[in-house]
């Protein structure tokens, strides 16, 4: 295995930074210099790196919204980018959870009479996240992507469902928190009746309010067992808890899972497979699987949405040794 690479990804810029809603800035300026009576310049610095990057975030993705106006949602949905785009171990994302946490609070004690229905959602919305390490590259073999999802199906259908569709779609962490129930229709299925295709387009990686739409393909014949067992338990389970949503995973509660419900599943899998295991190695291992099918990669390219086969290599995890090669029959005497 080669190391896993230590991601510094960037999204911050002097040039970003210009464009972001002059009143965050304003609320930011006023919160810096409040904390700065208690707190140590260094302190001070960390705390206006992790606001610039939550609110450069808002302007790409979150149509550059006012803070008090932010959707819990749309929280979640930053620290779930903050996961799976740019790389942000526990430690950071628990420090930038606490920075906005405590930028609520200034705003609910400082401005409560000019918003006086916000409320601070932070630690609500966003649960603590456990401690990690930086790990190995970890490249799943079919053998230990059965194993798990087998020893799920006797255990806990939904986490079962979760991993089948994060295997059979090849969909970014954030992405399989999106799916709902009507994102699924069996009779709507696209490239030789293999795969399904959602009935309407998610919101993936990519810039504006909506980021970039795309229709999903899931393997159709090896997710929908998964899907429909756990279909069924999930509607006994939201009529106990007399809640109604329609979003496919769940908490404990019936509320629809958050970005924190999903770590604790990926944690108890690693823990289950003794390998480090992380949603986007899924990703490379659908890839991977298409390649060694020998599906050309102009396809591969269009099941992901890529928008060049570069991206196919990117993913492939193959040597010339995994591929299939029927022609190989002609050798044989």
């Amino acid at each position: 295995m080669s190391p896993r690479k230590t991601y510094r990804n960037k999204i911050t810029s002097n040039e970003l930074t210009a464009q972001i809603n002059s009143k965050n800035i304003d609320l930011m300026r006023r919160f810096l210099k409040e904390k700065g009576v208690r707190c140590s310049p260094k302190t001070i610095v960390v705390y206006e790196s992790n606001m610039l990057i939550f609110l450069t975030w808002n302007l790409l993705y979150n149509d550059n919204k006012f803070f008090v106006d932010i959707k819990k949602l749309e929280f979640s949905d930053f620290f779930s980018f903050a996961v799976d785009e740019l790389k942000v171990g526990s430690s950071k994302l628990n420090n930038m959870r606490s920075v906005l946490s405590s930028f609520s609070n200034f705003i609910e004690k400082f401005f409560d009479e000019d918003y006086p229905d916000f409320r601070n959602v932070i630690l609500r919305v966003v649960e603590s996240a456990p401690k990690d390490e930086r790990r190995e590259k970890s490249i799943l073999s079919d053998k230990q992507v059965e194993k798990l999802l087998q020893h799920l199906k006797k255990t806990d259908s939904q986490k079962a469902c979760w991993l089948a569709l994060a295997v059979t779609s090849g969909c970014r962490f954030s992405e399989l928190l999106r799916f709902e129930i009507d994102h699924i229709d069996e009779n709507r299925t696209a490239f030789g009746d293999l795969f399904l295709e959602t009935t309407r387009q998610i919101k993936t990686k990519g810039r504006g309010k909506a980021g970039k739409l795309l229709y999903k393909y899931i393997l159709k014949d090896k997710f929908l067992p998964f899907y429909n067992k756990w279909l069924k338990e999930r509607s006994k389970i939201l009529k106990e808890k007399n809640i109604n949503h329609n979003f496919l995973f769940i908490k404990k509660n019936g509320d629809p899972a958050t970005t924190a419900t999903i770590r604790g599943w990926v944690a108890g899998f690693e823990k289950y497979l003794k390998v480090p295991f992380y949603t986007h190695a899924l990703r490379h291992y659908l890839t991977t699987l298409l390649s060694k099918k020998n599906i050309p990669q102009i396809l591969i390219k269009e099941i992901f949405g890529w928008s060049s086969v570069i991206m196919v290599e990117l993913y492939d995890d193959t040597t010339a040794k995994d591929r299939e090669y029927p022609e190989l029959e002609n050798l044989k005497i």
